[in-house]
């Protein structure tokens, strides 16, 4: 009798296949890992302005207590860059902001995304959770 058969040939094949898969099912869940994982980003931080945009983030500054919003408006995603009359105004389509983040103007009508931050004991710079 043969030592190599058609049967020992398609188990040995399908365990190939079985652990190529575990194989890459475990490198792409540890990627997707790698992704998820929760960013920190620092800026510095400048307590005498009332409202700075950092590339994707709007820091308002009220009284020492820094709030951190998306810059991306809530209607199409434009990047919020301008204030007018105390208020955040994109201009896309000129929807409009309070300094807490809530639309005021459409066509955006949904609020703007908080963002956990906080500023360090100095008051140098700021943490932005992402």
């Amino acid at each position: 009798m043969e030592k190599y058969n058609r049967r020992f040939f398609l188990k040995l094949s399908a365990s190939g296949v079985g652990l190529f898969f575990v194989y890459m099912w475990n490198k792409l869940s540890l990627s997707h890992n790698e992704l998820v994982k929760p960013k920190v980003l620092l800026f510095p931080f400048n307590r005498n302005k009332a409202v700075s945009f950092l590339k994707d983030f709007i820091v308002i500054n009220k009284k020492g207590k820094a709030t951190v919003l998306s810059a991306h408006c809530t209607h199409l995603g434009c990047s919020i860059n301008k204030v007018e009359n105390g208020k955040l105004v994109c201009p896309c389509h000129g929807s409009e902001f309070d300094m807490d983040g809530k639309a005021i103007k459409g066509p955006a009508y949904r609020s703007l995304e908080k963002i956990p931050a906080r500023v360090n004991s100095e008051h140098t710079q700021i943490q932005i959770d992402v």
